[in-house]
């Protein structure tokens, strides 16, 4: 395995020449592409057109902005999970870290030029499906300098934890043809699993409380929580909807340690030659 400290190449150096490839290779994918801006923004107008019933005259500001909300982080795990899974799966099968290990590189800075682009894309992705909702109505309140601070810091979170789990999914999987199919059904079963990311806890009877324990749901609702504010949220409680520290910190324990799994992956794996 390489030493950081041995590489005549600077980390950050490495870390942009490694986001600057995968970069190149995903703006040539139209799949990604679609499942960064058109996937999430169709859920949002398929939920709206088809799966919303409430009484008439009902004011749709506020739930409209949930959804918005709640399909910007749904297209940003997609995308990531897709993106990451699929790009690592390709570089292990052509076998193309025999190359990279007989040279001076640092694997975090692999991983980090990775994670880098699924950020952009992720975020990409939130943004787009929020603005979207936006001009169709969606009663967004004006955001203040906290506020912007826990969206960040949720979406950051949120695609760390993609992060990892498409890297184990890219281990399990051997096919990286197959792994967009598959990352996209589970992303989709997380979200009815979990009650559209928690947005509709009433869905799961008896263990709605799950809602505010499991990354992509507690992400979801924590973001809406706070950008909203809980009384205009009535429809998604019970449980209360998790807007306390304790919550942030079980959202920053995910990241921290699906990220630790995330290195010691890249590191045995892809650049120490363990076997998948």
């Amino acid at each position: 395995m390489t030493n950081v400290t041995s590489s005549p190449v600077p980390w950050r150096r490495q870390t942009r020449a490694f986001a600057r490839r995968h970069l190149q290779q995903l703006v040539r994918d139209k799949m990604i592409l679609f499942l960064t801006v058109g996937w999430p923004i169709l859920w949002y107008f398929l939920t709206m057109t088809f799966f919303v019933e409430v009484p008439a005259g009902t004011d749709l500001g506020p739930l409209k902005a949930a959804n918005g909300i709640n399909y910007g982080l749904f297209g940003a795990f997609t995308v990531t999970v897709s993106l990451f899974a699929g790009g690592f799966a390709r570089d292990l099968e052509s076998n193309r870290y025999r190359k990279l290990r007989t040279m001076p590189l640092a694997p975090t800075a692999d991983l980090a030029g990775r994670f880098a682009v699924g950020t952009l894309f992720g975020v990409t992705s939130y943004l787009a499906t929020v603005a979207v909702a936006s001009l169709d109505g969606a009663a967004f309140p004006a955001l203040d300098a906290g506020t912007i601070g826990v969206l960040l810091a949720t979406l950051l979170l949120f695609c760390l934890i993609a992060m990892a789990l498409a890297m184990v999914l890219a281990l399990v999987v051997t096919k990286p043809e197959q792994l967009t199919t598959i990352a996209i059904v589970i992303v989709l079963l997380a979200y009815f699993m979990t009650g559209f990311n928690g947005t509709s806890p009433e869905m799961l009877a008896n263990s709605a409380g799950m809602v505010n324990y499991l990354p992509n749901s507690l992400a979801t609702r924590m973001q809406i929580g706070y950008w909203l504010g809980t009384e205009r949220i009535a429809f998604m409680a019970p449980p209360e909807v998790p807007t306390s520290r304790e919550y942030v910190a079980l959202l920053v324990g995910y990241a921290a340690v699906l990220s630790a799994v995330s290195v010691l992956v890249m590191r045995r794996v892809a650049y120490g030659g363990g076997s998948r």
